[in-house]
């Protein structure tokens, strides 16, 4: 069983970009607090969502906002600049729920209602 729920903050504004078919690619990392560390530290995940899910994350997310992921680990591969081979660990979400609203990245009318 692959499963992973993360809970953690943006550490910057989703990235949207599209395939050549059209579908939404959207992501972000979560920089999720390391509570049993006796020092301040975190981890960063990488989340990619898809469709009209991940359109919805670049339209609402922001920088700072903390988001719920349900999905799936995946490890990936490449080589960097210096020839060392890499493996970068992210999810793949299939459920990203929105656990708080940053001012910004309200729409027009929920930000009027908020006030």
């Amino acid at each position: 069983m692959n499963t992973a729920n993360i809970i953690g903050r943006l550490t910057k504004d989703p990235d949207l970009r599209r395939t050549d078919e059209g579908r939404a690619i959207c992501t972000f990392t979560l920089a999720i607090d390391d509570i049993y560390s006796k020092e301040d530290r975190a981890d960063f995940i990488r989340v990619t969502v898809f469709g009209n899910q991940g359109e919805n994350c670049e339209k609402y997310l922001r920088k700072g906002a903390m988001a719920g992921v349900y999905g799936r680990i995946r490890s990936d591969s490449y080589t960097d600049s210096e020839g060392v081979k890499r493996y970068p660990v992210g999810v793949i979400a299939e459920r990203v729920q929105f656990l708080t609203w940053p001012t910004d990245s309200l729409p027009a009318a929920a930000a009027v209602a908020a006030k």
